[in-house]
């Protein structure tokens, strides 16, 4: 058995090194250009069923009895014939399904019942059980009281519509991971590989610079940095929590306030430009628009993130004492920015190609992924010092992206059954015409709800898959009372996104805590008030739009400024300390007056309301840094 243990150990390197190769090779359309005529579910279809071998390959290495073996082997056999066969068949039983509904029928069974094993034994329950939810209504939601009551559908129509419709398995959140999310995975390996994480670090190292708390800082850039290339919270903070929460500790920072410091900041990467997490590429996909649309509106709301998390650290680190640390290295920003030349100039291609030349965001990717290969490999055969990598070592870093996508794109194959099933029932439209009557026409009401939804949801599932739910059941209800879809799609990520800092259950601040060796549950709490910010930004995306970019450039800059003001001051007010510590009376009013400047006061009253809370929100900050600078001017002696 150890002999065939190691053959599906190389099938599934095999698989994983092919699953982004082949989206590499259908975003550069070679197919097309070799006169092959080849629908885009097709070369999902392929790419799912090599992802799902390689779920179950894994399984089949691992395997501790003779029987799991056999069950993962004829799993992973299966799933590899279900792509290649839905590769070939497509074409015919994607027009003419009815005509063939034995095959059908058989082929959506097979297909529901892998992608869900896979889905289980990669991200757990919650979402199988979600989709299964959605599989019984469709068959017996003629059965449901009240204003979701269904039509009931039929257990083999239901079965050859999952297996054969292009709005179901195989339809736009499969492709949108296929062919876009692997790609900008494959981008951010590579990246790392050929020196982009020590790149970022020294670069993160420069920015903090030598204040208060500068090693909590560096954690702080550092992982937005790395989060903006991978997406994953758990992952950034897995691969850079281990360098920067020691590093945190020695400084003075408690166990729990380290781990809790780099899980919220892993967690911005997924709402950092310019890559984001996959949840990004979806949005651009389901609103049709081009995704530096997505790039544009996440700017501000990223910086004033990671801009509270930074104020907040400060002022902590002036009120515990906690000095400026010595850094790794004492290189010059010159220095980093020579050294780290092909990263740099990666992302200027990445974006330049974006927004200069309007390309399309996986085709953009792919410029970039050329440069770092051709210069990797040139300096692999000149034998020099920087950037270099073998072939092996490119292949290495492809067949290693293969398998950390397996995971979404078992994901988005499921999404993809729920928003067909919710489509083909009916039961989007009604939900949202109950969202809609439950909230009364009251906005704030149906935010609420929404919000609290999207954060239950994401305790059991990841940001992907409960944007793909909320974007699909809560969204259009937003949208259908007046609110602006990319404001209504960008309330609905930033919630899914928040389950991983809120507790009971908040994933990063546990991958963080297992690191840090404080407890999960204090973690938890501690990245929940480090992270407050990121509960009220989606509420501002509705009522200030402007913070998405979204108005006149005077407006943009009032929106940011009175915002960063607003952050300053609860922020300061919540730790008790800003330049010097506050007495009671004064953090009360910074907050109130802070979290009075972040709210709709056009909405309740005349502009000149909002504008004066803001006007004395902006007083209160110069008049307080003032008042106290003068102060230590006074108290520090005069040197002869």
């Amino acid at each position: 058995m150890m002999k065939f243990r190691g053959a599906f150990g190389s099938l599934g390197t095999l698989l994983a090194f092919l699953v982004p190769v082949t989206a590499v090779a259908w975003v550069l359309s070679i197919p097309q250009r070799m006169n092959f005529l080849i629908y885009p579910e097709q070369v999902a279809a392929l790419m799912l069923g090599a992802a799902m071998c390689v779920v179950y390959c894994r399984g089949a290495t691992d395997a501790k009895t003779p029987l799991r073996f056999v069950i993962d082997t004829v799993l992973a056999l299966s799933s590899l014939i279900l792509g290649l066969y839905v590769y070939v068949r497509f074409p015919v039983l994607t027009e003419g399904a009815h005509l063939y509904p034995v095959e059908g029928l058989c082929l959506g069974i097979v297909v529901s019942v892998l992608v869900l094993e896979g889905l289980r034994r990669v991200v757990g329950w919650t979402l199988v059980i979600i989709t299964l939810a959605m599989f019984a209504y469709a068959w017996w939601g003629n059965y449901v009281p009240g204003p979701l009551r269904g039509r009931g559908l039929e257990f083999s129509d239901v079965m050859r519509f999952v297996g054969t419709d292009s709005a179901a398995t195989w339809g736009s959140a499969l492709q949108i991971a296929s062919f876009v999310v692997v790609i900008f995975v494959l981008f951010g390996g590579l990246l790392l590989a050929v020196g982009g994480g020590d790149f970022f670090t020294q670069l993160a190292m420069r920015v903090a610079g030598r204040g208060p708390g500068n090693t909590a800082k560096v954690a702080v850039v550092a992982s937005g940095l790395f989060g903006s290339i991978s997406g994953s919270a758990v992952s950034n903070v897995m691969s850079t929590g281990v360098m920067t929460i020691p590093m945190m500790k020695k400084a003075g920072f408690r166990s729990d306030q380290s781990g809790a410091i780099e899980a919220v900041a892993s967690t911005g990467g997924q709402l950092a430009p310019p890559v984001m997490g996959a949840a990004a590429f979806l949005m651009a996909e389901m609103l049709q628009i081009p995704y530096r649309h997505i790039l544009l509106a996440a700017i501000i709301p990223a910086l004033l993130y990671y801009l509270s998390l930074y104020a907040q650290i400060d002022f902590i680190a002036r009120r515990d004492g906690h000095g400026s640390a010595a850094l790794m290295s004492d290189e010059k920003l010159r220095q980093v920015l020579i050294k780290g030349w092909l990263p740099l100039l990666s992302f200027v291609v990445l974006l330049g190609s974006i927004f200069r030349w309007n390309l399309r965001a996986e085709v953009a990717a792919i410029w970039a992924l050329g440069l770092i290969v051709s210069v990797a490999l040139i300096g692999w055969v000149l034998r020099r010092q920087g950037p270099a990598l073998s072939p092996k070592d490119i292949a290495k870093g492809t067949a290693k992206t293969g398998g950390q996508v397996c995971d979404v794109l078992l994901i988005c194959a499921a999404a993809g059954m729920i928003i067909g099933l919710l489509s083909a029932t009916g039961l989007g439209f009604s939900l949202s015409l109950y969202l809609i009557g439950f909230g009364g026409q009251n906005l704030f009401g149906l935010l609420v709800i929404t919000g609290l939804v999207g954060i239950v949801l994401g305790l059991g599932l990841p940001t992907t898959g409960v944007y793909l739910l909320l974007a699909t059941m809560a969204a259009p209800a937003l949208i259908q009372i007046g609110v602006p879809q990319l404001a209504a799609h960008m309330f609905v990520f930033y919630f899914g996104m928040l389950s991983m800092i809120t507790p009971p259950i908040a994933l990063a601040a546990f991958a963080a805590a297992s690191i840090s060796g404080a407890p999960q549950f204090k973690t938890g709490l501690q990245a929940f008030k480090f992270g407050w910010i990121a509960y009220l930004l989606p509420f501002l995306f509705i009522y200030k739009p402007a913070v998405l970019m979204v108005g006149e450039w005077y407006e943009i800059c009032y929106v940011f400024a009175s915002s960063l003001i607003a952050l300053l001051l609860v922020s300061s007010g919540m730790i008790g300390h800003g330049v010097t510590r506050l007495t009671l009376p004064m953090r009360g009013l910074f907050i109130v007056i802070g979290l009075l400047m972040i709210a709709p006061l056009k909405e309740i009253g005349p502009d000149v309301l909002e504008y004066s809370v803001s006007g004395l929100g902006l007083a209160m900050l110069v008049g307080y840094f003032l008042i106290n600078r003068q102060t230590q001017e006074v108290q520090t002696p005069l040197v002869d």
